[in-house]
C-alpha cells in the first residue's frame, strides 16, 4: 500500500449521481471464504513455518491480508491406489480418511488441515465441510474421478455408508480438533455430467433421485449422532440456473433435511429467482464458489481476471443477495499457467514459494473492508455496491470501472458524518490497494475512475 494522496473530489453538477439508500439493502452479511481444495494440501504441507505463516496471513488476517473468515473444507474420497497412471491434477489428490471398508486413517489430509486451523486461528469463524466425489470403493466405477459415461457413480448400497463417511469425519473434527462444521454438503456440481473417469480431479454426478437420497440419509446421520450443529446444505451446482431447476424438483421432504442453500455462479441469470425461492422456503443462501482467470494469457498483473471479479462480487451481491461470497481456491497452480486465484505457487516443486497476482488486490478491494455483519446496500448503478457496518459505524462503496475514465458522484442522503473526509483505495492497472483521501462536500463526493480499475471509498463514523 503506497503513501496516502489527497484528492479533492467536490460534486460536479454535470455528473449522474447515485443515491445510497440504507432503506435498499439487506443484512445478515456473514463475510468472504475460500474453499481448500486443492490448494491446502498442497500449501500445509510446506517445509517453511516462515513462509506458511505469510501466506495464512495475507489470505485470513483482516489487517495483513484479505480477512477471509469462511473456509469450506474438502472431505476427500481418496483415489483408488492401483490406478496408473493417477490422472488428478497437482493437489486433486486429496487423501481420503478411509481407504478401505472398515478401515480409518485420521492421519491423513495433513495439509488441507494445517490451513483450517491456522485459518480459525487467524479470525476464520464459519467453516462447511464439502464433498466432491465418495471414497473409490464405494464407487461403481472404482474411481473418485467419476462413472465411465459420466451417470451416478456411487453404488446403490452404500448411500448410507456415505453419509456415515462424511457425518464421522465432521464428528472427529469437532471431538479432536475442536472445529465444529456449521453446515455439510454432500454434492458439489451433481448435475453436471463432466464427472467421468479419468477425470483431472474428484467429482461425482448425482441426479435429482439420487441427490434427494443422499441429503435425506445425511441429515439423518447427523442426527443419529448428535452432531446437531452441523446442518445439510445443498445443492452447489456449477449455475445459479441449474441450482435453481434441482430445488424446484425436490419434494419436501428433502427441503426439511438442508437449511442453507448453496449455488456456484460461474453462470446462469436467475439469480432473483433463486434468492425468491431461498427467502419462500426459509433457508440461508451462499454464493459458495466463483472463480476466473479472465481472457488474456498467464500474467500475475492481468486485468482481465480482475475485472470479471469485480463484476461478478457486485453482480451476486446485487440480485443474488447471499449471506456469504466464497471463491474457489484463494491459491491457484503456478505450473497450470493460468491466472486463476489470488497466490500463486507451483504445486508441483514450489515448496514454500508464491507470487501475488492482481486479482489478490481486487479481491481485498471488496474483503477488507465489508466485513461479516455488514447491511449490504444495492444501488441504481450496476457497477457499484455498498455496505454499512453499524457497529463500526462504517459505510463502504465499491465500485468497477470496465471502460475509460470517467467520474461518478455520490449522494449519501440521510447517513450524518463527523468529518469531511474519506479512504479511497485502488487496484488498477498501474495501482495495487494505493490509497488516497477522499474530500466530501455537502454528503456528496465524487470519485475519478480510473480505465480497467476497481475503486473501493471507505467513511468512518457515519451514522443513520
Amino acid at each position: 500500500m503506497s503513501g496516502t494522496n489527497r484528492i479533492d473530489n467536490g460534486l460536479d453538477r454535470k455528473e449522474t449521481v447515485i443515491q445510497i439508500k440504507p432503506e435498499n439493502g439487506y443484512d445478515g452479511f456473514e463475510g468472504w471464504g475460500t474453499s481448500l481444495a486443492w490448494w491446502g494440501h498442497i500449501i500445509g504441507r510446506w517445509s517453511s513455518p516462515e513462509k506458511l505463516d505469510e501466506i495464512m496471513d495475507l489470505i485470513f488476517d483482516e489487517d495483513k491480508g484479505l480477512g477471509l473468515n469462511i473456509i469450506r473444507y474438502n472431505i476427500g474420497g481418496g483415489e483408488n491406489p492401483e490406478i496408473r497412471p493417477n490422472t488428478l491434477r497437482p493437489g486433486g489428490d486429496v487423501p481420503g480418511f478411509q481407504p478401505e471398508k472398515g478401515i480409518w486413517n485420521w492421519s491423513a489430509d495433513e495439509g488441507q488441515r494445517y490451513v483450517l486451523l491456522a485459518a480459525m486461528k487467524r479470525g476464520a469463524d464459519i467453516a462447511e465441510a464439502f464433498s466432491n466425489s465418495p471414497p473409490y470403493w464405494m464407487t461403481i466405477s472404482g474411481s473418485v474421478t467419476g462413472a465411465e459415461d459420466g451417470g451416478n457413480n456411487l453404488r446403490e448400497e452404500c448411500y448410507e455408508q456415505f453419509a456415515d463417511y462424511l457425518t464421522e469425519v465432521v464428528k472427529h473434527y469437532k471431538d479432536v480438533h475442536g472445529v465444529v462444521f456449521r453446515t455439510l454438503n454432500p454434492l458439489n456440481e451433481p448435475i453436471s455430467n463432466w464427472w467421468k473417469k479419468g477425470n483431472i480431479q474428484e467429482g461425482a454426478h448425482f441426479s435429482l433421485d439420487k441427490q434427494m437420497e443422499i441429503i435425506k440419509q445425511t441429515a439423518r446421520s447427523l442426527q443419529l449422532k448428535g452432531l446437531t450443529e452441523t446442518a445439510v446444505s445443498a445443492p452447489d451446482e456449477n449455475s445459479v440456473d441449474e441450482t435453481l431447476e434441482m430445488l424446484h424438483g425436490y419434494d419436501e421432504e428433502t427441503f426439511r433435511s438442508f437449511s442453507q442453500i448453496n449455488t456456484h455462479s460461474y453462470n446462469g441469470i436467475q439469480l432473483e429467482e433463486i434468492r425468491k425461492l431461498a427467502q419462500e422456503k426459509g433457508k440461508k443462501l451462499w454464493m459458495s464458489e466463483y472463480g476466473t482467470g479472465g481472457t488474456g494469457p498467464h500474467d500475475h498483473e492481468d486485468m482481465s481476471s480482475v475485472m470479471e471479479l469485480a463484476e461478478r462480487v457486485i453482480t451476486d451481491l446485487r440480485l443474488l443477495r447471499p449471506a456469504a461470497w466464497v471463491y474457489w481456491q484463494a491459491v491457484e497452480d503456478e505450473s497450470a499457467q493460468n491466472n486463476w486465484g489470488f497466490i500463486h505457487s507451483d504445486f508441483r516443486n514450489g515448496d514454500s514459494q508464491y507470487e501475488i497476482t492482481k486479482q489478490y488486490y481486487a479481491m481485498a478491494q471488496f474483503s477488507k473492508f465489508i466485513r461479516p455483519g455488514s447491511r449490504i446496500l444495492w444501488q441504481d448503478d450496476r457497477d457499484s455496491i455498498a455496505a454499512y457496518h453499524a457497529a463500526r459505524k462504517q459505510l463502504t462503496v465499491v465500485v468497477h470501472n470496465r471502460e475509460g475514465q470517467r467520474q461518478i458522484g455520490y449522494d449519501l442522503g440521510r447517513f450524518a458524518m463527523d468529518a469531511a473526509s474519506a479512504k479511497l483505495y485502488r487496484t488498477s492497472e498501474q495501482e495495487n490497494l494505493v490509497e488516497a483521501e477522499l474530500f466530501i462536500n455537502s454528503n456528496k463526493f465524487t470519485i475519478n475512475l480510473e480505465a480497467r480499475s476497481v475503486t473501493t471509498v471507505v467513511i468512518s463514523n457515519i451514522t443513520l
